[in-house]
């Protein structure tokens, strides 16, 4: 493991490398950014640096403390996540088994899981037996964003009178997402989306996904590596034929029907579903508008349907190819804000097919507003 394992990040990293090189460690840490970006990651790669016995800030992955800590075997190293279950303890380890016998092993749980106080006291009770066997205790808490309000008073009571010899790091989404208090008693360290390329990379590089597959998926993850390695385990091939059937015939289908396929895709509530229906739909149109423009076809994420790109590319105008991209991003962005997905749907299919003009007022609202 080690920071060298850990894919870009690279102003995260040297940040934490040279706290370790400066001795300038502070008790508490926040990472904060994206989901599967590599924040726990690094937060394991971190506690390499801090224990390693050759004194190496990279984490040098080999001798005994690192490598009982890429086990989540290491006394001084403690990783906490979100449970649901009752025996919390024994979810805790068989999921930190299953990491790391697994590399792209991709933590899900339910949305009932949380972090709890009980978690968080018997975590502070452990402390006061200091460092055990390496120079510094480490303790990880992913996700933090889902401690219970309890749970949250009581790390906070940790963080203002912190342990010697004690490392925090959390990690979330958002700065937003935690108390206030706990933010301003961490060091804020800004995790960023991966590029398309590196994760299609990675995708290749494990072999879980195609040439053709892995280029459609990475640029479809939002930045995120967990994120990609879900959509390789679907038929993003399959679904990408089924978005593109309906999206050529849609200026020649009746108003009904475009009302039927729109009701339908919300009825299953699924925005999942949705989201991706609609964002395959917009990779294709950028790649039709770059075909467009001339652009090399190693600019494109579909490059094994060229021909059709380029025989769309010379069918359609300019101004409409615009504006379908213009409405497809306005269905992503108005799901963001939870609007009514049926009147989104309904709306934005029908404006593709040229039916209704453009909405007076943000796509969705009308609803919310009126009811």
């Amino acid at each position: 493991m080690g920071f060298r394992q850990v894919i870009n990040q690279e102003q995260a990293k040297e940040f934490l490398k040279s706290s370790i090189s400066l001795s300038r460690v502070a008790n508490g840490y926040l990472f904060h950014g994206p989901r599967g970006v590599g924040k726990s990651t690094t937060a394991l790669a971190f506690a390499q640096g801090l224990n390693c016995e050759v004194e190496d800030p990279e984490g040098c992955g080999v001798c005994t403390s690192c490598r009982k800590i890429a086990r989540f075997s290491h006394p001084d190293v403690t990783f906490v996540f979100p449970t649901s279950s009752k025996n919390e303890y024994e979810e805790i380890s068989r999921t930190l088994k299953e990491r790391s016998e697994d590399e792209l092993f991709v933590h899900a749980f339910p949305h009932s899981a949380s972090i709890k106080i009980r978690t968080i006291q018997d975590l502070r009770m452990s402390l006061a037996s200091g460092v055990r066997e390496g120079k510094r205790r480490v303790i990880i808490l992913a996700y933090a964003e889902r401690m219970t309000q309890d749970a949250s008073n009581c790390l906070l009571r940790m963080l203002e009178e912190p342990p010697t010899g004690i490392t925090f790091v959390l990690t979330a989404p958002s700065r937003h997402r935690l108390l206030p208090t706990i933010v301003s008693r961490c060091q804020a360290v800004r995790f960023v989306p991966l590029a398309a390329k590196e994760i299609e990379g990675v995708l290749l590089d494990k072999g879980v996904a195609t040439p053709s597959e892995a280029r459609i998926v990475a640029r479809l993850s939002d930045g995120s590596l967990s994120t990609a390695l879900d959509l390789a385990e679907q038929d993003v091939v399959e679904y990408r034929e089924e978005s593109l059937e309906y999206l050529s015939k849609i200026g020649t289908r009746e108003p009904t029907e475009i009302l039927e396929v729109a009701e339908g895709l919300a009825a299953s509530r699924d925005r999942e579903q949705v989201r991706r229906f609609v964002r395959l739909s917009l990779l294709w149109l950028r790649d039709v508008l770059l075909v467009k423009y001339g652009a090399r076809e190693a600019d494109v994420a579909n490059q094994d349907m060229m021909e059709a790109l380029r025989a769309e590319a010379s069918a359609i105008e300019l101004a409409e190819l615009r504006k379908r991209i213009d409405i497809l991003d306005e269905i992503v962005s108005s799901m963001e804000r939870h609007v009514d997905l049926s009147l989104l749907l309904s709306s934005s299919f029908l404006r593709l097919a040229g039916i209704v003009e453009e909405p007076r007022q943000p796509l969705g609202t009308e609803r919310q507003i009126n009811g």
